[in-house]
């Protein structure tokens, strides 16, 4: 059987009709007036069902629904049927001829209006979607919906001074989904005035994102990169000390700017005491500046080596490697550990080496929004055993 979710949908919506068409026929007859049975066009669609024929049915039902007060509903399910199904141009013209009747009530003809700027930003239409959310923006049922698909669109289209604006109003009137949202637009900002050569831009924007969002790593990383564009770095070697503290999970985003900075300022020999401040705070700085250096190649510093000795020794599955091939009782050597990290790094190469953990996106670089659902600070990075799994999955069989 070839039956699927859209034939299913079909079905309901043709039954929807039928049951119109069937009240419609008994008013009728209650009213002593001819009754109508249903429609030779809603004949004509289930005939196409039956034959397995959904194209051809969706248009019978659509000749079947006149549209008025009772049927609404019908079009309402079948432009959003069309949408799903990606024929856009179909779903447009259905919201489109519903806005278009005079005596449509206010609240269909608002629902309508959404739905086609639903449509439009289905179409890539961004200008019309645009123009339809702002008006819905300014008050009644869907106020809220469409001030969080403006952000989106405005996220999308990297406009991130019309995306605080709105985020702001929305935080006026309603809980946003993402707070920390204004704090990474100000911080996109940043990074396009350092781009452009303006590192004082930069600057106020990220004094601002300070701001919304106190302690706040993504602006301290962005302020540590514009410290080295002005060979300040011993400015980037403040900052980027701090991060890991906060945020463990950015360690892979430190660890190489650290480094850097350290270099830079002439400070090599003190990157074994930040690494052992840096681990007194924890065992999850400990270990994320482990895999850190892991996956970075930068285990020529003896601090983290010696790091990355103990978190693989308590990684499960890489320390009951690692005993299976040396005798018992060994420690792996400084070259043996080497060599088993860079086996690691090549396997991250091969595989996603960050994962969201909000809708299960994975990918192999780090993004601060995930590319999938859309939500910020949400991808997280996947730990050795993870790595390995996700490699030996992928091999032929």
């Amino acid at each position: 059987m070839r039956a699927s979710w859209i034939e299913a949908a079909l079905i309901a919506g043709g039954a929807i009709i039928g049951w119109y068409a069937t009240r419609r026929w008994r008013l009728s007859a209650e009213a002593a007036i001819a009754p109508r049975g249903p429609s030779r066009d809603y004949l004509a669609g289930l005939n196409y069902l039956v034959n397995e024929q959904p194209d051809r049915a969706v248009e019978a039902f659509l000749r079947a629904v006149a549209v008025d007060q009772d049927t609404v509903e019908t079009q309402f399910a079948l432009g959003a049927l069309f949408r799903r199904r990606g024929e856009v141009d179909r779903a447009i013209r259905v919201h489109q001829n519903l806005i278009a009747r005079d005596t449509l009530d206010p609240a269909f003809r608002e629902q309508a209006t959404y739905a086609l700027a639903q449509d439009y930003q289905r179409a890539g239409l961004y200008d019309r979607a645009e123009k339809l959310l702002t008006e819905l923006a300014t008050g009644g049922t869907y106020r809220i919906a469409a001030l969080k698909d403006l952000v989106g669109l405005y996220e999308l289209e990297r406009d991130w001074e019309k995306a605080i604006a709105i985020h702001r109003e929305l935080a006026r009137i309603g809980k946003p989904d993402h707070p920390s949202a204004v704090a990474h637009y100000y911080c996109e900002l940043a990074e396009g005035a350092r781009a452009a050569g303006d590192p004082a831009k930069a600057r106020d924007y990220l004094r601002t994102a300070r701001l919304e969002q106190r302690r706040f790593p993504r602006a301290a990383l962005v302020r540590a990169d514009v410290a080295l564009d002005l060979h300040e770095p011993d400015d980037a070697v403040r900052l980027l000390s701090k991060v890991p503290v906060v945020s463990p999970q950015l360690a892979g985003e430190v660890l190489p700017r650290l480094v850097k900075a350290l270099k830079a300022a002439g400070r090599e020999d003190e990157l074994a005491a930040i690494v052992a401040e840096l681990g007194r705070d924890g065992r999850d700085v400990a270990d994320a500046l482990a895999y850190a250096a892991i996956l970075t190649g930068t285990l020529e510093a003896p601090a983290l080596l010696e790091l990355a000795r103990g978190f693989l020794a308590r990684e499960p599955a890489i320390a009951e490697l690692v005993g299976a091939l040396l005798p018992e009782g060994t420690a792996p050597s400084d070259e043996q550990l080497r060599r088993l990290a860079a086996a690691i790094r090549r396997q991250a190469q091969r595989a996603a080496r960050f994962r969201c953990a909000e809708c299960g996106f994975s990918s192999s670089g780090f993004f601060w929004q995930c590319p999938g659902c859309k939500h910020w600070d949400s991808l997280k990075p996947l730990s050795p055993t993870d790595l390995a799994g996700q490699v030996a999955g992928a091999r032929p069989r």
